[in-house]
């Protein structure tokens, strides 16, 4: 058969298709198998990328599977050339943003201007047509669902994902951080079982909530999980969950060769700054393109190092650096003198905000917790940007833990499996560079950063 699929937690692999049978191996967890033949409720199975795997037998329900191409529960906006699809209903969207805009029935408040203009009327009614069939047409459905969201006093903190996921039969997920499952964690009742980090669960989108027996308010996934041949039913914590996209061949995060080509990086997403002070300081062989002389904007000559927040600034709003520099050192505003004056002065979160402000940008705060890739990339599928402060090594590249702090600008993420690839425009070299997701990070450590809408 030759199929593959990817174990859900740490699983023996039997000798013969029963539970009672030898061991003749152990698999730890989201590794990689191929299917030889499927004998109903178990299949026979060779460990994939494995040196010496042994050929044996899994449960079916220990495993997950690639995932079928279907249509979205909502429509995404019709995207011309090289742009991205744009969702008519993002997954974090609040239900009740989207409730408030069924009883208007004009343009989505969520959906950008300059993006809904660009759908002719005949598009935009197409679109509003579609988000509806799949609401208030399927009513009983719907109805149901928003009555269980109330009776939980849900209908503040829920979002639109849930109902995906509920219309999509069910989504595979995986565990951020070890915890519990419970069977009823609202009423006490106990334990049934345990999920490490990154082992992979099946939600079946339903949530409930309230205080857990610590007093604390908490939401709770119903989940199905088999682990080490026994199959657990109950309710894990929503907050240390994310979707598990399936990997393949050609963005696996295990296969460090994909860094090259999981992203076409001679097409920008952002317009780099041009100014010739960049070409100037390569020409001098600076170690960074970053490190430029801010003559242009404060008339008095000095090389700058510690510039990548401006950098980042500037390419979110697609201007040359030294422009934004001297609208900002002519406004006086915050600490922009002794910024501009003191070459190894960087600029903190307020710094930014101020400047952003100052050019007419919306910022709020960002933060990667929890730390999953689908929450970070639904923002960026609509629209945003993330400037993140990050550690380096002496040569500019994110690392793990760095203690030299630099700002970057998170462009776009393609999640894989439990991790996934990062895009960010790094300003020390003034180019978009790939990280694996997780590495990301690691080197943003406490994720001080800003999300960016851009001007319409």
């Amino acid at each position: 058969m030759d199929e593959v699929a990817r174990t859900r937690s740490e699983i023996n692999i039997q000798t013969a298709p029963s539970i009672n049978s030898n061991v003749a191996d152990r698999l730890p967890a989201d590794c990689p198998v191929e299917i030889l033949e499927d004998l109903n409720r178990w299949l026979q199975v060779k460990p994939a990328r494995m040196l010496h795997g042994i050929t044996g037998y899994l449960p079916q329900v220990a495993l997950t599977y690639p995932q079928l191409d279907s249509q979205p529960v909502f429509p995404n906006l019709p995207a011309g050339g090289e742009s991205k699809p744009f969702p008519s209903v993002p997954s974090f969207l609040p239900v009740k943003d989207f409730t408030n805009w069924l009883d208007i029935g004009s343009k989505p408040t969520w959906i950008p201007d300059k993006k809904w203009k660009e759908q002719d009327e005949l598009q935009q009614a197409a679109v509003i047509r579609q988000m509806r069939v799949a609401t208030v047409e399927v009513q009983s459905r719907w109805s149901s669902w928003l009555a269980t969201l109330t009776n939980y006093s849900r209908m503040t903190e829920a979002t639109m994902n849930e109902w995906i996921v509920i219309m999509q039969g069910g989504s595979d997920e995986f565990a951020l951080r070890d915890h519990y499952i419970y069977a009823d964690p609202l009423k006490g009742n106990g334990v049934v079982g345990s999920v490490v980090k990154g082992q992979i669960m099946r939600w079946n989108g339903e949530i409930i909530s309230g205080m857990d027996e610590f007093g604390k308010l908490r939401s709770y996934h119903e989940v199905d999980f088999y682990r080490l041949n026994r199959y657990l039913h109950g309710w894990f914590r929503a907050d240390v969950t994310a979707e598990y996209v399936f990997p393949t061949n050609a963005n696996d995060p295990d296969l460090e060769s994909n860094a090259q080509t999981v992203f076409n990086l001679s097409t920008e997403i952002m317009r780099r700054p041009a100014d010739p002070e960049i070409d100037e300081a390569r020409k001098k062989g600076y170690y960074g393109a970053q490190y430029i002389d801010v003559f242009g904007a404060t008339k008095s000559h000095l090389v700058h190092y510690s510039l990548c927040g401006e950098f980042c600034v500037a390419a979110v709003c697609g201007k040359d650096v030294i422009p934004v520099l001297k609208t900002w050192f002519d406004s006086k505003e915050g600490r922009v003198n002794s910024i501009l004056h003191n070459p190894h002065e960087g600029t903190s979160v307020g710094d930014l905000k101020a400047l952003l402000t100052l050019l007419g940008i919306k910022s709020d705060v960002y933060s990667p917790i929890p730390t999953s890739p689908q929450i970070i990339k639904a923002r960026l599928d609509a629209g945003q940007y993330a400037i993140v402060g990050c550690g380096i090594n002496g040569v500019g590249k994110l690392k793990a833990n760095g203690k030299i702090r630099h700002w970057v600008v998170l462009e776009d993420i393609i999640p894989s499996g439990s991790s996934g690839w990062v895009r960010v425009y790094n300003p020390f070299q003034n180019q978009d560079e790939v990280y694996e997701y997780d590495l990301f990070i690691a080197s943003s450590g406490t994720g001080a950063g800003l999300w960016i809408t851009p001007a319409a």
